[in-house]
């Protein structure tokens, strides 16, 4: 029997394919199915960002003067459509996971201790364990970070009105989707972040981002000394600020959720090590998903998750990292792929007007794309995209990365109009401008 903890994408996807495989799988889970890509990630933030687009478009035409009048969200009501709609969600994958072939265990407490299973206090008998207990919020060491009023992505649904005033703790993606949200709803946003704001990105691409975010007020290179409150944190001390806040959200990253792993290597910040089979310093357990460490993203869970279960029935499945997309999601999409050191000839063009950015035109804010590619043979080394469907030619862009399909074989395809995507023009542009250079 295969034992697999966790329900996310990476224990579910490795359940299910040891299940159709015709393994005996039991998978234990403490809550219901989705992992935090269901629950506190992904489909949270895409939840909260439809409702903070529809508004942002109204406010667009609003300011065009072609509306009247911007609507206000109803938070508490928020709050309870989008828990109805994941527990819909979690629902679709009990019913895909069950018709696999998997045992599901709920409401229970897994742990390892010296390579041995124990659920709930008792110990279970498993020929091959695989471990996918996710991650979970990183909160800093901060004095009085525990007030009542400061919350985490896992514990924002507990937030029962909308704040006049927050400062979101944290300088990476996750808080500038989260600012994006509560400024878009209406609160007076603060991110204090304690080095270069959205450092992570290229350059064009947060220059771009900072527009969408020209509401909210980015404290960088701050570090948060202290919390204060009684009943509830009421304010924060930061490097000489002082601000008043009605909440507090930290967005400071995730670390491995390995406490409940005992007797196997991890590393430094609590994650499990494996080699290239996902295996851990235990033969016959393997670990896969935001447990094992970066880039602690979905689809990469999801494969990993492919790959421990192949390699608990013995198989090989190979897992390349090399050309990975990534996205961020604020009124549009930023998308990007993390490039090598090679050097290649780049070119930049604005994104067209289209479906999502006509009116955009406005404000001179339709967006961006940008390339890099081998002047040679035409290969991309890297790119940036902002614009409303960014994620999906990222997907495909990194794919051609990947395979090292040249720009030039796909410069006389015929794309659809009208669109708002403009990577196809600046492939076209850099084809054509390589050729005759």
């Amino acid at each position: 029997m295969i034992l697999v903890l966790g329900g996310g994408p990476a224990g579910r996807m490795a359940a299910i394919r040891a299940a159709e495989a015709g393994e005996e799988v039991t998978l234990v889970e403490k809550r219901s199915l989705g992992g935090q890509c269901l629950h506190d990630g992904c489909m949270l933030v895409c939840g909260l960002n439809d409702c903070a687009r529809m508004i942002q478009a109204a406010s667009l035409c609003h300011r065009c003067g072609i509306s009247h009048g911007i609507p206000e969200v109803r938070f508490p009501e928020l709050i309870a459509g989008l828990i109805t709609i994941q527990q819909k969600i979690a629902g679709f994958l009990e019913e895909e996971t069950l018709n696999s072939g998997v045992k599901v265990i709920y409401g229970a407490e897994g742990m390892i201790i010296n390579g041995k299973a124990i659920i709930n206090g008792e110990m279970l008998n498993a020929d091959r364990i695989i471990i996918a207990t996710g991650s979970q919020p990183h909160i800093p060491d901060i004095p009085g970070i525990t007030l009542p009023g400061i919350y985490t992505p896992h514990t924002l649904k507990e937030m029962e009105q909308l704040p006049d005033r927050i400062g979101i703790i944290g300088g990476g993606v996750m808080a500038a989707e989260f600012a994006y949200i509560f400024s878009s709803f209406g609160s007076d946003t603060h991110i204090i972040s304690r080095s270069e704001f959205l450092h992570q990105i290229p350059p064009r691409l947060k220059a771009a981002a900072r527009k969408e975010l020209r509401n909210v007020t980015i404290h960088e290179h701050t570090s948060v000394s202290m919390c204060i409150g009684e009943e509830k944190v009421t304010r924060i001390q930061a490097d000489g600020l002082t601000l008043d806040l009605d909440c507090i959200l930290i967005a400071t990253g995730l670390v491995p959720n390995s406490g409940m792993v005992d007797g196997i290597n991890k590393g430094k910040n609590g994650e499990i090590l494996v080699n290239s089979r996902f295996e851990t310093s235990k033969p016959g357990i393997f670990a896969c998903g935001d447990v094992i460490g970066e880039p602690r993203l979905t689809p990469v869970a999801r494969h990993q998750g492919f790959a421990a279960a192949d390699a608990a029935m013995d198989k090989n499945t190979h897992i390349s990292l090399a050309y990975l997309p990534r996205v961020m999601s604020l009124g549009y999409e930023y998308a990007w792929m993390d490039g090598s050191d090679e050097e290649g000839v780049s070119y930049t063009l604005p994104g067209p007007a289209g479906p999502g950015t006509f009116w955009s035109v406005t404000e001179r804010n339709t967006g961006i794309s940008s390339l890099k590619v081998n002047p040679a043979d035409g290969r991309i080394i890297d790119f940036a995209e902002a614009s409303p469907n960014a994620g999906v030619m990222a997907m495909y862009l990194a794919f051609m990365a990947m395979r090292g399909i040249s720009i030039h074989d796909i410069a006389g395809i015929c794309e659809v109009h009208p669109t708002s995507d403009g990577m196809y023009p600046a492939i076209r542009y850099a084809s054509a401008h390589l050729k005759k250079n």
